[in-house]
């Protein structure tokens, strides 16, 4: 017999960030609705996640700046408020080449 629960709260929107490159990343910024999501101090190899909120309309803007100097952007995705501002997932690879690529799942 399988025990199933359910939940009656709204599904997080969930931001990763992959550090592929050999640097730490200092500083990663993911922008959606004007709200900034930080992450910091992520070292090479490792990944972190956070949630954000969907307020409206929007897309996804990146900056991230490593530990060399080096600061890449990138913009992708878009969301939308009412039914859409639940359940959207990002991901953010700093790449080995250092370039940041997004996908939104």
């Amino acid at each position: 017999m399988a025990l199933v629960t359910a939940s009656c709260g709204k599904v997080q929107n969930k931001v990763t960030v992959v550090n592929n490159s050999a640097l730490r990343a200092d500083r990663v910024t993911f922008t959606v609705c004007g709200k900034d999501v930080v992450f910091e101090n992520l070292d090479a190899g490792k990944k972190q996640s956070r949630s954000f909120s969907v307020t409206g309309d929007s897309g996804f803007s990146v900056s991230a700046s490593l530990s060399d100097g080096t600061v890449a952007t990138n913009s992708f995705g878009y969301v939308t408020g009412g039914a859409g501002a639940y359940g959207n997932h990002a991901e953010i690879e700093i790449a080995p080449d250092k370039s940041i690529k997004g996908k939104q799942l």
